[in-house]
């Protein structure tokens, strides 16, 4: 027996095909299949966001003209904020 060898014990590796592990997925590196969904999610993101503030831009504006609130307007500016 000889010092400071380890046997050699035979490993065999079958490869099947091109299997690969998946990419972990992040928000901050979509896969590029993934960009069409990706991009039109965020695009309607802004679009609700973009319309929530322009009716608290609106609902200010008439406050400052002299205007009120509806009732529960204010409750749902907040609410459309918050989404």
């Amino acid at each position: 027996m000889t010092r400071g060898f380890a046997p050699i014990l035979p490993v065999e590796f079958h490869k099947m095909g091109s299997f690969r592990r998946p990419r972990p997925r992040f928000m901050s590196s979509p896969v590029l299949s993934d960009l069409p969904r990706f991009q039109a999610t965020r695009q309607a993101l802004q679009l609700s966001s973009s319309s929530a503030w322009n009716s608290v831009q609106t609902a200010v504006i008439n406050v400052f003209k002299g205007g009120g609130l509806q009732s529960n307007e204010l409750y749902a500016l907040n609410e459309n904020i918050r989404r």
